[in-house]
Formats: C-alpha cells, structure tokens, sequence
C-alpha cells in the first residue's frame, strides 16, 4: 500500500483558503452592519496582513472568503429561526 501525503505547496494553499474563510466570518464582527459589496475592498487591502505564509493572492482566496462571510451572516441571531410555529 502506497500512501501519498499532500505536497507542502498544497498545505500552503490550503491553510490560505481557510485563513480566508476565517476571515471572512471574522469581518461579520470588524463590519457590523455592512453588506459584502461594502467590506470587500477593504478586505483585499487586509489580506496581505492576516493571510500568514499564504503566497494566495486576493483574487485566489476571494470565493472563500465570501463563503465564510455568508456563513457568519446566516449564523446570526436574527437570521436563522427554527422557533418561529409553522402556518398552515
């Protein structure tokens, strides 16, 4: 049995991918209130400071970002309700 372990590149890259997605539920937190359109500029121009050893660009690292800030939004109080009685 031959087992291939994951290229040190492949790690980076995807510990680039979730520093993004982290980052992207911790900008629910730094941008109260803000919409995606509204934050994501200034995103970019964080990256390269939270991004750690990451060689990910911006435009690399964007989906996942966006993912993990769609997540934080639907995990919010107000957002998602499983308490609400169902109408007939």
């Amino acid at each position: 049995m031959i087992v291939r372990l994951q290229q040190p590149r492949a790690i980076l890259q995807d510990e680039g991918r979730a520093r993004a997605r982290i980052f992207g539920e911790e900008a629910n937190v730094l941008y109260p209130g803000s919409s995606w359109d509204d934050v994501e500029q200034r995103m970019a121009d964080e990256w390269g400071e939270v991004r750690g050893g990451s060689s990910l660009s911006w435009a690399q690292v964007r989906r996942d970002a966006h993912t993990g800030w769609q997540v934080a939004q639907l995990c919010q109080p107000d957002r998602l309700r499983d308490d609400t009685p169902l109408v007939d």
